[in-house]
């Protein structure tokens, strides 16, 4: 009775659902006009069969099936994938190749991996990886055409150079070289022009020949050159005659004042100290897990201790203030005998006087750390900064306070005389250094209230001669425009004939009692008006960018604006080369040390020169 009730149900469910599929059939056969024709002619045109023929203009429904009950199939992705590839988009994945290698600073080697090739492999199987011939070809090629691009910006600029000299880890001494100009918008560019192996002895002659080969192979217009204080460097720059300026890195003359008053005894003693506590934890794994516990008992930051390096700015300011942050977990680790055996608990242990001094001398280095860090950028006004800092850190940070311990009392004095000597702070010959004029031609510090009156004075006359010097104006910019306006006249575009005929007879009439509307481009214009009207407009506020300033005033001023060019563009530091010494030194590893010198100067050039962008990639097609 239970089986033929069962079964009499499902036999109804059955019928319900029978009757529902044909009711959905009928209503998709009534939507679709009872016809297939759309679905048939999409299947034609978009996924052909593999031995149907192209040509043809129709294709029954019947043979669809024949070609399905005898095997046939529509394309599948794999086969799909495996298509012929066309010579442009081989070309894009070659010029891809190469800008995997040059930014992220990989060995050609690479792309000859086995779990690359897989990956390529999967992607493109028909692709073939070049030879390594055929991809160093295309890296020339490319650095040959991005260095005539960057050679016709740099054409008839003024332009600033860094430079200095390193050595790789397979001992090959490198002499790079950095560029840096305005352009005819008012942006700031800084690039790579060379770094190529030099082997012969590293004298001033030698030194200055390589700066000369690389002006003549550029056709640069060199106005100043950034070096550090080595004597060598000093004589070169003199034996060039292509310089009509050279200066020292400010960045390495602040960190040897600095290093002058690290070098007092009290204070050497406790940085020595500092330098053993955190060599210990740098070196002992166990102390670092028991550091890393202590710090989250503590609720200290997980941090870890960071050594300071002779040749790296700024370092024992942060190793100081590192292992001050990390006082507390630091002597809890140290005062463990599980984890630090006696002899070492007596050897590291820093007195409490030790600790006062450390706490005194952080809030000192901070402001130097600073300033030189400012002074290093690349992308902004560095060399303007250099005396105002400088003074307000010489009358203010540097000055001594009645609760300072005696050794920081020291240390502010010698670093302050430092200062003073290395920089010619009380000088008379400060008012015709090139950063103080930097300084005047920066519309934030062109007033100079940061100088005493008379050396105020003697800067802004030796402006004054450098302005009537220099003859020439900047034309206008990309405007084109022949007149310039001021706030009261009128473009001459937008003036009638008429009336400028008519003003002209006036003038003719009036002779010197006449007084123009408008003011004509300052070509005979006086030097000294030009001038004095610059330094009567309010300066800007010390965060605004002045380059913005000049690209919407430069055609008020057109012979300060065009030596604002040449000064502006110069960088405080020899930073930019030393930072081309990292991205060489990835460059060139102990993997990598058979790499031919001009094929590191290529490498090097390109990963430099072409951040945030491609390197000549062929457009996707689109079609």
């Amino acid at each position: 009775m239970l089986s033929a009730a069962a079964d009499k149900k499902a036999k109804q469910l059955t019928l319900t659902e029978a009757s529902a599929s044909n009711t959905l059939s009928r209503a998709a056969r009534n939507e679709y006009n009872k016809n297939t024709s759309a679905m048939r002619n999409h299947l034609k045109m978009k996924h052909p069969l593999p031995t149907a023929s192209t040509s043809s203009n129709a294709s029954s429904t019947s043979e669809q099936r024949t070609a399905v009950s005898t095997g046939q199939r529509q394309t599948s992705i794999i086969d799909f994938s495996k298509r012929p590839v066309t010579d442009k988009r081989r070309r894009q994945i070659t010029d891809l190749l190469i800008n995997f290698v040059i930014k992220d600073v990989r060995p050609l080697s690479a792309l000859s991996g086995e779990g690359f090739r897989d990956i390529m492999k999967f992607f493109e199987p028909v692709y073939k990886i070049p030879s390594h011939a055929t991809l160093w070809s295309n890296i020339m090629l490319q650095y040959n055409t991005v260095k005539a691009r960057i050679a016709n910006e740099m054409k008839n600029k003024s332009v600033s150079l860094t430079t200095d000299l390193w050595t790789s880890c397979t001992m090959d001494p490198y002499f790079t070289i950095t560029a840096h100009y305005i352009t005819d918008t008012w942006e700031i560019q800084s690039r790579v022009l060379r770094t190529t192996i030099m082997p012969e002895r590293h004298t001033a002659v030698n030194i200055a020949q390589r700066l000369k080969e690389t002006i003549e192979e550029w056709d640069l217009v060199v106005f100043c050159t950034i070096h550090d204080n080595a004597s060598s460097m000093n004589l070169a720059m003199e034996l060039c005659e292509q310089f009509p300026h050279h200066l020292g890195c400010a960045g390495h003359t602040i960190q040897l004042a600095i290093k002058a008053g690290l070098h007092l005894p009290e204070i050497a003693k406790t940085t020595d100290a500092a330098r053993r506590v955190v060599s210990h934890f740098r070196h002992s794994s166990v102390a670092v897990c028991a550091l890393k516990k202590r710090q989250e008992q503590l609720g200290v930051k997980i941090h870890k201790l960071q050594n300071d390096c002779a040749t790296r700015w700024n370092s024992t300011f942060t190793m100081l203030e590192r292992l001050y942050e990390q006082r507390l977990p630091v002597q809890a680790v140290l005062a463990d005998e599980i984890v630090t055996k006696v002899g070492i608990r007596k050897s590291l242990a820093m007195r409490e006087c030790q600790w006062e001094l450390v706490e005194q001398l952080i809030p000192v280095l901070r402001p130097l750390a600073k300033a030189t860090t400012i002074m290093c950028g690349e992308n902004h006004i560095g060399l303007s900064f250099i005396y105002p800092v400088l003074l307000n850190m010489a009358n203010n940070t540097l000055s001594a306070n009645e609760s300072d311990l005696a050794a920081i009392r020291s240390f502010k004095n010698t670093v302050r005389k430092e200062l003073t000597t290395r920089f010619k702070l009380l000088s008379r010959l400060l008012a015709e250094s090139i950063p103080i004029t930097a300084c005047m031609l920066d519309p934030q510090f062109k007033h100079l209230k940061f100088l005493p009156d008379d050396v105020r004075e003697e800067a802004q006359a030796r402006l004054t001669q450098l302005v009537r010097e220099d003859g020439e104006v900047e034309q206008p910019g990309a405007t084109g425009e022949e007149e310039i306006a001021d706030n009261v006249g009128v473009e001459l575009a937008e003036t009638s004939f008429k009336k400028a005929r008519l003003e002209s007879d006036f003038e003719q009439l009036c002779g010197a009692h006449f007084e123009s509307s408008r003011k004509r481009k300052r070509v005979n214009g006086d030097a000294d008006d030009e001038l004095r009207e610059y330094c009567q407009t309010p300066h800007i506020p010390t965060m605004d960018n002045p380059l913005e300033w000049w690209a919407e005033n430069a055609h008020r001023f057109p012979r300060v604006a065009k030596l604002s060019r040449s000064y502006l563009a110069i960088p405080a530091t020899g930073t930019p080369s030393e930072r081309v010494f990292s991205l060489a030194g990835n460059t060139v590893t102990r993997q990598r040390s058979s790499l031919l010198p001009s094929h590191v100067d290529a490498l090097v050039f390109l990963n430099a020169n072409q951040k945030g962008g491609n390197v000549d990639v062929i457009a996707e097609d689109s079609e």
